[in-house]
């Protein structure tokens, strides 16, 4: 029997409800790519260039010099942060939203069903206890992954799902169904189960 710290869980400050955003993963590499080729730089590396100090700019010594090539330097250092801009703007195929409560609430109900306890007697080091069988799964990756941001990749989804399916037994699964958080476990089920078919990705937020 493995257990661990629920560290990162449950840390959504102020901010009152989760949001699943569902998206392609290969359209978003597309974007990745066409951004990379067009500048010759990772969009996630365009920070880089302030700590080399090659943004435009009339205080650039470099500039200071060359004052003539100031204005189309600053034209496509602008394009080039709209569009790494852009890449950031996920194609939201669909989406899943719940309370942080509640969402806790649901991956209690769920990880019952396939041997995944929350330990929750000491409020301040809550932990998770898992069947052996689950260690460095993905399923066992969906229960432990922070509730207020990341993502969360389209082969854990497909992986997490069909683990899930093939440990759940149907009959408790029902009785969960018709419990007090049926509603919640229906509609995150038929969300994961939508996901999983059509290889999405997820981001927390």
């Amino acid at each position: 029997m493995g257990a661990v710290e629920l560290s990162g869980i449950g840390e959504g400050g102020l901010k009152m409800s989760l949001d699943i955003i569902a998206y392609d993963p290969k359209k978003l590499k597309e974007r990745k790519d066409k951004f990379r080729e067009k500048y010759s730089l990772s969009w996630e590396n365009l920070e880089v260039l302030d700590d080399f100090m090659v943004i435009p700019s009339k205080n650039n010594f470099f500039y200071f010099l060359h004052p003539e090539f100031l204005e189309n330097d600053t034209k496509k250092y602008e394009e080039m942060v709209k569009d790494a801009d852009k890449i950031q703007d996920l194609d939201e195929i669909d989406s899943f939203h719940i309370g942080y409560g509640h969402f806790h609430c649901l991956r209690k109900e769920l990880g019952e069903l396939i041997g995944v306890i929350y330990n929750e007697d000491d409020i301040f080091n809550p932990t998770i206890s898992y069947d052996d069988e689950l260690d460095d799964t993905a399923l066992l990756r969906f229960f432990l992954h922070p509730d207020c941001d990341g993502a969360f990749s389209s082969y854990d989804i497909q992986k997490s799902y069909e683990q899930f399916l093939n440990l759940c037994d149907e009959k408790e699964l029902q009785d969960k169904k018709a419990g007090t958080w049926g509603k919640e476990i229906d509609e995150f089920l038929n969300f994961w189960r939508k996901c999983s078919e059509q290889k999405l990705q997820w981001e927390f937020c």
